[in-house]
């Protein structure tokens, strides 16, 4: 094995111009010399004799000096121009400077433990060797695979330590891999790095991954994701060397809890609440396990399930609340490989009695004769009145709108209401924007100009409330009155029905309704149409709260529906599924942010504590009649905790789950990935970092910094400067 030998090599060769600058002090030494006319002086020439006998002497001394504020100059010029010493196996051939982009797999995959360390532990290490190992005066960035993607380290690293502090802070996020947009941000870090540093000639991106399929693999029939990746790994293979280094193993085992949901659109003190954990087998085994469900961290209850290979399976309990408040409901597995998606949460807000205020358009003194009586009861139809429904509905006339604090009642119904002015659209604004809940009963008193004008956008600065525009009125003949067509039961709201034909939603005569228009690109969706196909329920998700439109009356001046058997039904599913909102707002999936309001006169401040126990303070977002807030960095599974003002303030629970998609651990094979999915796109594949082909230099080993050696000897050679032009100058004397 030949000895190894040591070159030179510099990070900033365009700084060696300045060693011109090494010729100034022999400049200034020569422009400093001058000439003198020789004239004869008797007393003189014993001077001139002694000078004589010192001159030899005082030529070196100068010399002497000059060489050493030479060499100040030059050991000054070499030290910015970074120089370093690299070892070479075989002959002399200095390293090529590179631009090293690591890619960390950050899919919650990669905390599968096949040994004592998480898959994503090892890529850390792997990550460190490359950096550790390679030459120096390579620049390192690190960029984090997940969804989104995140740049952990945007601009070039030339400092290993530097770079391995970013890395040992890292920390796995429980989201899935987005592999499209990650390649996206790595193009954005090489375009940045190009036009600040072009002296990284070469550029190398390592992909540290399990090559999960869900992030690696587009899903089935999804041709243009396909194409866009090819499209961007294509520019990608022209500008730099790609490596992917697989950390995944064929045949892991996993279990996962796939969901956890209650059948239940909101919670009341009192009322048994049901709950259904799914849990899955995604391994070639059969699995016995334990399921626990727990109620704010106290266990309640455990099943004992069996899964088949591939099988998947419900476990259901119910919970009675005895105190209203948020509530944190766990389900968990006994622990496996992978931990994360053993867990479960939902959060859900716990009322007395879920408050519904109805407004009545047209009044009556007499029983059911005003247009929102039906309405009324039909919203408690338990015996013994609203006092001791789960719903407590409030009925007022239209003219004490703007009197009620909207923020008191979870949905508000508005039945044959005339008109709306400015103000109290902005109410209805500020109401969804708080999570509130509107629903739309029309009738004969509604005026479609005005409606249009306030609520649905029509006007410049107005609001948008409505899900669709009020056309011309369709009154039916006496013997063609329309019938009800349920769309397949497609819609939450009618879903219930499929099957219970004998309750007679389909056979509900509508004489008059309103032709309703949904805009081009709304997220507005039918529930309900009449048999010539026109829409008679129309829903909408605004703000943070949804908007409700019934095209027809709530009373039997348009339609006999109040009086059918499916009326109460139909009233009661259209409040669960509006006031669900509020619940489906709690509980979100990881990456999706958190959000709310609080009356714009709150001063409180806002504190956010995540699962992993860390705190955050937020600002509001200050509107005319509310104050929003916003929390987007939910990237671990678990419980958040949001509290108003100080530690006895308000409470407000929200859960956020992992994707169950990324639970299935079957991987894209590199035969697969060359052949399918990269197609055409050079890459290398290799199982760790000691198999990637090295650039053509036998060895390298870092070297230690000379720039800072060089520098230490300015400063000596500042002080024997110093000390020379005393000594001299003091003996020249």
């Amino acid at each position: 094995m030949a000895a190894p030998l040591f070159a030179f090599d510099f990070a900033s060769p365009a700084m060696l111009g300045w060693l011109a600058a090494a010729v100034a002090p022999l400049l200034i030494h020569l422009w400093s010399r001058r000439r003198y006319r020789q004239m004869s002086w008797a007393a003189m020439e014993y001077l001139l004799a002694a000078v004589r006998n010192s001159r030899r002497r005082m030529l070196l001394e100068h010399w002497l000096l000059l060489a050493i504020r030479t060499m100040l100059v030059i050991l000054v010029v070499i030290a910015v121009a970074e120089p370093f010493l690299e070892r070479i196996g075989f002959g002399l051939a200095p390293g090529q400077q590179t631009h090293r982009v690591i890619v960390l797999d950050g899919s919650f995959s990669m905390d599968y433990h096949p040994t004592d360390k998480s898959r994503f532990e090892r890529a850390k290490e792997l990550a460190a060797e490359i950096v550790g190992e390679s030459p120096q005066g390579d620049g390192f960035t690190l960029v984090l695979l997940s969804n989104p993607p995140r740049i952990v380290v945007g601009r070039p690293v030339f400092e290993a330590s530097d770079f391995l502090a970013e890395l040992e802070a890292l920390a796995l996020p429980h989201t899935t891999a987005d592999v499209l947009s990650t390649v996206g941000k790595v193009q954005e870090v090489l375009t940045a790095a190009e036009r600040e540093y072009p002296r990284l000639g070469r550029r190398e991106v390592y992909f540290l991954t399990d090559l999960g399929r869900v992030g690696w693999a587009p899903e089935a029939g999804d041709k243009l994701s396909l194409s866009d990746l090819r499209e961007r790994l294509a520019k990608l293979a022209d500008r730099a060397q790609i490596f992917i280094i697989d950390l995944g193993q064929d045949g892991a085992e996993n279990l996962a809890i796939t969901g956890l949901r209650t059948n239940e659109s909101f919670a009341t003190v009192g009322k048994n609440v049901n709950l259904v954990a799914e849990i899955k087998n995604f391994g070639r085994q059969s699995r016995q396990q334990t399921v626990e469900f727990l109620v704010d961290g106290r266990r309640i209850s455990q099943q004992r399930v069996d899964l088949s290979p591939a099988a998947a399976t419900a476990v259901s309990f119910d919970y009675r609340f005895e105190s209203p408040g948020d509530h944190a409901i766990e389900a968990r597995l006994s622990g496996d490989a992978l931990e994360v998606d053993n867990h479960r949460w939902v959060a859900v807000p716990v009322q007395s009695a879920v408050r519904a205020l109805v407004v009545d358009g047209r009044p009556s003194g007499t029983p059911l004769g005003g247009a929102a009586d039906f309405l009324f009861y039909a919203l408690a139809p338990q015996p013994g009145g609203p006092a001791k429904a789960t719903v407590y509905p409030e009925k007022i006339p239209d003219g004490r709108f703007l009197e009620q604090d909207l923020a008191r009642y979870d949905c508000v119904f508005l039945a044959n209401v005339a008109q709306f002015t400015p103000s109290e659209a902005r109410v209805f604004d500020a109401y969804l924007r708080s999570g509130g809940s509107l629903v739309f009963f029309l009738g004969d008193r509604v005026v479609a100009d005005r409606y249009n004008r306030e609520l649905a956008g029509s006007e410049r600065g107005a609001v948008r409330i409505l899900p669709a525009r009020l056309e011309t009125i369709v009154d039916a003949p006496q013997s063609g009155r329309q019938s009800l067509d349920p769309l397949d039961y497609r819609h939450p709201i009618i879903e219930p029905f499929r099957g219970r034909e004998k309750a007679g939603l389909l056979t509900t005569p509508v004489a008059k309704y309103f032709e309703l228009q949904i805009p081009a690109g709304s997220k507005a969706k039918v529930a309900l149409a009449v048999s010539g196909g026109g829409p008679l329920i129309v829903e909408e998700p605004i703000h943070r709260g949804r908007v409700i439109l019934v095209a027809t009356s709530a009373d039997v001046t348009w339609t006999s529906m109040p009086v059918w058997p499916s009326f109460v039904p139909i009233v009661q599913e259209i409040l669960a599924f509006a006031v669900r909102g509020r619940w489906d707002q709690r509980n979100l999936r990881v990456g999706q942010p958190l959000g709310g309001s609080v009356p714009a006169t709150s001063d409180d401040g806002l504190t956010v504590k995540r699962p992993d126990g860390r705190s955050e303070q937020l600002r509001f977002t200050a509107e005319a009649d509310w104050s929003g807030w916003s929390f987007s960095d939910t990237n671990l599974s678990g419980i958040y905790e949001v509290r108003l003002g100080t530690s006895q303030g308000p409470l407000q629970l929200f859960a956020a789950n992992v994707d169950p998609q990324e639970s299935d651990l079957a991987r894209v094979s590199p035969e697969e990935l060359r052949q399918e999915i990269w197609s055409n796109i050079p890459f290398g594949y290799h199982t760790s970092w000691d198999s990637v082909d090295r650039p053509p230099v036998a060895h390298f080993a870092r070297g230690s910094p000379v720039a800072k050696a060089l520098l230490y000897a300015v400063l000596v050679l500042l002080f024997v400067e110093t000390y020379c032009a005393w000594r001299f100058g003091h003996a020249g004397s």
